[in-house]
């Protein structure tokens, strides 16, 4: 009978270690596989979001990575193996340059949805030179919206289109009209030199503004012209 029990014993313990030894290697594959496939959707994500080189090298490591980890995986046993504290320490120092690389790409990428873009170059202002004050409208702006903002924030700019004969720009006032695609805005007064800022609709793509000018004293031969300085797409 005990030398049952000893042999009865002797398979529960070479059970147990055949058991542990099981989970305790399998346990730094599977977080190798994590780790690898975590750095493949990384890398095709910025695949996907870059051009030219910077998208091709991506999306073939963004490849490599699975082919990788499936290797690693069903590694033939006639390779040498690293020993399972040095695994855990590869397996550690992959996910952590794997969560400092999400941060720095979540932080670049809310900059880059925040961040104000100047857009003065693409604005196209027509009749703005030598405006006479009216009630019509004279001058027109117009800018394409390629980037999602909450707002247009627009400096104008007003010069005496005769100085030699006397100052007009501290007299007048700007009133833009904006047209959002067909949806007229409210009209805004802008004194020379001063902003404007108008919210902008998440469908915008195109933006125009129409320009009249008032002289404040009722002169209505005190020609001006009329320029923008800069306009930015901003978040607020």
């Amino acid at each position: 009978m005990q030398e049952d029990d000893g042999e009865t014993e002797g398979f529960s313990t070479l059970r147990r270690t055949m058991v542990h030894g099981s989970v305790s290697n399998g346990w730094p594959k599977v977080r190798a596989l994590v780790a690898l496939f975590w750095t493949a959707g990384l890398l095709i994500f910025l695949g996907a979001v870059s051009e030219g080189a910077v998208s091709l090298a991506a999306y073939l490591g963004g490849l490599a990575a699975p082919v990788a980890a499936i290797g690693s995986y069903f590694q033939p046993r006639r390779f040498p193996k690293l020993s399972r504290q040095a695994g855990i320490s590869a397996v550690a120092a992959v996910l952590l340059l794997d969560l400092v690389g999400t941060v720095i790409w979540a932080a670049l990428s809310w900059y880059d949805a925040n961040r104000a873009i100047d857009v003065t170059a693409r604005i196209t202002l027509v009749g703005s030179v030598d405006v006479l004050p009216d009630e019509q409208e004279h001058a027109r702006f117009d800018v394409d919206i390629t980037d999602p903002r909450s707002q247009i924030v627009i400096m104008f700019k007003v010069d005496d289109h005769k100085a030699e004969i006397g100052s007009c720009v501290p007299n007048t006032e700007l009133h833009v009209t904006p047209d959002y695609a067909g949806n007229r805005g409210a009209t805004e007064t802008v004194t020379p030199g001063g902003s404007l800022t108008l919210n902008m609709f998440s469908h915008t793509r195109h933006l125009r503004l129409k320009i009249a000018v008032k002289n404040i004293r009722g002169d209505s031969n005190c020609a001006v012209d009329i320029a923008v300085s800069s306009a930015k797409l901003t978040n607020g």
